[in-house]
């Protein structure tokens, strides 16, 4: 165990002078008027007989060179927009075919059977109408709102009923299951339709700031309404507004089908937006990933009865 006392010895003594060292070099800032962080502090060690600077010694750390220079002014104020999206401009363009050509599943095996229907299913013409509501919070009630193609009427008799589906979550369906008011708005089957459409079409999580912003993106003004009453919309791009009630039942009108609820209303007024005045307008419509404006007619030849060839 002692076979080596000149090394014991040895390193015991460069102990007692490291201590030394540091305990007078840190005296010394502590001295000093401005004292060193201790963040800014690094240590350097060295032996004495292969240096000059004695072992232990604490040194502040090196100023750090910045590697661009500092800016002699501030950089320029960028307003915030509260915009979400940019305005979107529609004009109307000459019929153009479809951009589509589906096959059959069984010569198409690679392809997955949903992405073939939804090809399908773009070939065939859907409605678009604006679903409105309200939903209920602790600040009070918040207009919501959403575009969609899968509105279509059910029955007549004793009342209207109408139909629709929406995918969940949404904040519409929320809006609309609380409150079982809503609205439902025809649009015009131009480019102020097609307008409205797009923008209700981008998501309502701002809430009131969408609706703020119809003015400005579309042209439109809203009807908030008293309580739960559901917004109308009104302005170039409406035709009507069917005012609606959840109906009770069945299943108190919403109907669960996987991740999507079948929505089922009463209609229970019909009302006419600016007036009237838009006779020639059709509803919008949409196919192929594309805005729609119903045109040319196939009328039936001679000998069939109109009206006769399964139309109802």
């Amino acid at each position: 165990m002692n076979s080596h006392p000149r090394i014991t010895v040895g390193l015991k003594a460069a102990a007692e002078r490291c201590s030394n060292s540091a305990v007078i070099t840190t005296a010394v800032s502590m001295r000093s008027a401005k004292p060193i962080s201790m963040r800014r502090l690094h240590i350097q060690s060295q032996h004495t007989n292969k240096g000059h600077l004695p072992s232990c010694t604490i040194l502040p750390h090196p100023p750090r060179i910045p590697i661009h220079k500092p800016l002699t002014q501030p950089p320029p104020h960028r307003p915030l927009s509260t915009t979400p999206h940019p305005p979107r401009q529609f004009t109307t363009s000459p019929p153009t075919p479809p951009s589509i050509h589906p096959h059959s599943s069984s010569s198409s095996p690679s392809t997955p059977l949903p992405e073939q229907f939804r090809s399908l299913m773009r070939l065939i013409t859907h409605s678009v109408v604006v679903c409105t509501s309200s939903s209920s919070s602790s600040g009070g009630h918040t207009p919501r709102a959403m575009t969609m193609s899968s509105f279509t009427s059910l029955s007549l008799l004793p009342t209207p009923i109408i139909s629709f589906n929406i995918a969940t979550p949404s904040r519409t369906f929320d809006a609309v299951s609380s409150s079982r008011t809503f609205n439902i708005h025809i649009l015009t089957d131009d480019p102020s339709g097609a307008r409205i459409a797009d923008w209700l079409a981008r998501g309502n999580a701002a809430g009131l700031e969408v609706f703020e912003q119809l003015q400005q993106e579309c042209g439109c003004d809203y009807e908030k309404g008293k309580g739960a009453v559901a917004p109308m919309i009104k302005g170039p791009g409406v035709l009507y507004v069917l005012r609606c009630e959840l109906l009770n039942e069945p299943m108190g009108g919403l109907v669960k089908v996987r991740d999507h609820y079948i929505v089922l209303g009463e209609v229970k007024e019909i009302v006419e937006v600016n007036g009237g005045g838009k006779e020639d307008k059709f509803g919008l419509m949409y196919a192929d990933r594309k805005y729609r404006e119903l045109g040319g007619c196939i009328i039936p030849g001679e000998g069939v009865e109109e009206g006769k060839d399964g139309e109802e």
